[in-house]
């Protein structure tokens, strides 16, 4: 028997935003309205933009230069050349008068307009740019390992990649503060299932799917961040929680000011997200798309008609030239990338992994987070985003 177009069941949607059942770790109320807008409701109190947030910024950056006195460098800001990154290093310059030390983690993907970005941002605000180059073999072999776990996000290790960099590029030269541009406004809070990463997790993927020696590769485990945070006391700021992010204003301020590029597409500053994006929406039907549009409507720069018209049109990542490309250059079979897209999903939880220990510090988590030693969006995805 089949089932004609009009008898398929809708999936439940959140009355507020765009979310839908589909959504790893998402909840409803009684209202219909989801977790992860209540979660942004949180964050939206604990983090005020405006005057508010201005002032917060200027007490905070008060902090930061005594940190930093007598120091060529008083923060460390992650930079890969977007619009985020950029905008926050041209603010903590500019606005706030620190020392910032720009710093980016290449792991063969950057592209040109990035490239170009960084230069001419950093040029221009005469900011020192250290960049990071992961071996290109190492690179290639822990991208594909990803994939073939067959696991939802398959950017696990270059994501651990930049945060080892960045804290140990801070610890190397004594920077105490660590700034990140990741706004819960505009980008929102990824669903745990789909993009967990811990050390414990990584060395599993990397024992049983990597096929070549990986010889340069810095795992960030327990004892790493135990150095950082308590013997190095290095702090993180998000500093897009407390300004005025949305709308255009800011692409704005960064033509002007630096001519700079805008991407070709969300986060293709870096280019391997095309199949990281690819991979993830023909294997698990994710749409990534959903985590940014759904933020965006909660925060009202898209209304939900608009926000659910954009996740009805062809999303930019169905580009099967572009992700042939980047198969080449991972070096991977188109054979084999379609056995992993048909062989049987999986996800953080089928490998071995932290998530058990972390699950019993919650509370001295959020107060680490509290207090700028991790970032508070880590917890709101590890504890309230499943």
């Amino acid at each position: 028997m089949t089932t004609s177009a009009s008898e398929v069941k809708e999936p439940v949607r959140c009355n507020r935003c765009i979310m839908d059942e589909t959504v790893g770790g998402i909840r409803f109320d009684k209202d219909g309205v989801c977790n992860y807008c209540h979660m942004h409701d949180s964050m939206d109190k604990l983090f005020p933009i405006g005057k508010a947030g201005e002032k917060i910024l200027k007490d905070i950056a008060v902090s930061i230069r005594k940190s930093g006195k007598g120091k060529p460098y008083d923060c460390v800001v992650g930079f890969s050349g977007g619009r985020d990154t950029s905008y926050c290093l041209h603010y903590a310059k500019e606005v706030l008068g620190l020392k910032p030390l720009a710093v980016h983690f290449d792991n063969g993907w950057t592209s040109e307009k990035a490239r170009s970005n960084m230069e001419n941002i950093c040029a221009k605000l005469g900011v020192d740019l250290h960049i990071v180059t992961m071996d290109w073999d190492d690179s290639r072999e822990l991208t594909n390992a990803n994939i073939r776990a067959c696991v939802p996000y398959v950017d696990l290790t270059n994501d651990i990649g930049i945060a080892y960099t960045l804290y140990s590029t801070a610890a190397k030269n004594d920077i105490k503060y660590i700034l990140l541009s990741h706004s819960f406004r505009e980008e929102g809070v990824a669903p745990l299932l789909w993009n967990y990463m811990d050390a414990r997790y990584t060395r599993a993927i990397i024992k049983r799917f990597v096929k070549t020696k990986i010889n340069h590769f810095k795992n960030a485990d327990i004892h790493h961040f135990l150095y950082w945070l308590f013997i190095k006391r290095i702090k993180v700021v998000n500093v897009t929680n407390y300004y005025n992010d949305m709308g255009r204003q800011i692409e704005k301020t960064l033509i002007e000011r630096y001519g700079w590029q805008e991407p070709d597409g969300h986060h293709m500053d870096n280019e391997l997200f095309i199949l990281i994006y690819n991979y993830a929406w023909r294997k698990f039907g994710i749409d990534w798309r959903v985590v940014d549009v759904a933020a965006q409507v909660r925060t009202g720069i898209l209304t939900r008609e608009e926000g659910l018209a954009i996740m009805a049109s062809p999303p930019y990542f169905d580009n099967e030239e572009f992700v042939s490309q980047s198969l080449e250059k991972q070096q991977m079979s188109r054979e084999e990338f379609e056995a992993i897209i048909a062989a049987p999903n999986k996800y953080f939880l089928d490998y071995p992994n932290y998530y058990s220990w972390v699950k019993l510090f919650k509370w001295p988590f959020k107060l680490l987070c509290r207090m700028h030693i991790l970032p508070i969006h880590a917890y709101e995805k590890y504890f309230e985003a499943i």
